[in-house]
């Protein structure tokens, strides 16, 4: 039976790294991007063979992934018509950058294209912070097609941010990407699912070995940086 994988990230203010200066966001992301790839890796590295990815966006977990699990074809998916990305040549360009060409990217929605794949097919389905965007009937559809399309011995990952603010400054933080009072592309339903939510429904579905891995973040952003990525 197909595995489960989910990893719910957190925050803490443990060794924090603390950002103040915008020019330090982008690098800041790359690094949690990169620790997230290692792990993502880590419960990849018993398998082999095709991989896809769904709502790779511009490519922030595609990158560092594809370089750590060299053994994997990966297929990534997307419409490229959101706030995150809306440019796929711009993802294409910098895989040709990074010389990963056994990265092909499709453009398209992602229900349509999975509709239209063969059962039992792939090896391994991830996706990150994917399941943020889309509702809970979405989900359980979107769950049951990540289990009808992957192998017996498949495996599937998906990383999505906590819906549970451990502080004052993470209620803000989900308050303002949540309210269509402050973003201009709130979530259709939440913030977050519940991660208990996800491992019941796919354990309903029929994925075995279903984990939860909890992860905390040291990054804390605060000052004209904290002001410029609420404004982005």
């Amino acid at each position: 039976m197909p595995r489960a994988r989910h990893i719910e990230k957190r925050s803490s203010l443990r060794r924090a790294r603390i950002i103040s200066h915008p020019r330090c966001l982008e690098s800041a992301w790359l690094k949690q991007y990169q620790r997230l790839a290692e792990l993502f890796a880590y419960l990849l590295r018993s398998n082999l063979g095709d991989m896809i990815e769904i709502g790779c966006g511009k490519g922030q977990l595609t990158i560092p992934l594809s370089k750590l699990v060299a053994s994997y074809r990966i297929t990534v998916v997307d419409k490229f018509t959101g706030p995150y990305s809306k440019n796929y040549r711009l993802l294409k360009s910098a895989l040709t950058r990074e010389k990963l060409g056994k990265v092909s990217v499709v453009v398209s929605d992602y229900a349509s294209w999975l509709s239209r794949q063969p059962s039992n097919r792939y090896d391994a389905l991830i996706s990150n912070e994917f399941l943020c965007e889309i509702n809970s009937v979405e989900m359980r559809s979107f769950l049951s097609e990540c289990y009808r399309v992957l192998k017996p011995k498949g495996i599937t990952i998906h990383g999505f941010l906590s819906p549970q603010a451990k502080n004052f400054r993470q209620r803000l933080s989900i308050e303002a990407d949540s309210n269509p009072r402050w973003t201009k592309f709130p979530p259709k339903e939440w913030f977050s699912p519940e991660p208990k939510s996800v491992a019941d429904e796919q354990r309903r579905i029929g994925f075995r070995r279903v984990r939860t891995l909890k992860i905390r973040s040291n990054l804390r952003i605060k000052s004209s940086a904290a002001q410029a990525l609420l404004r982005s």
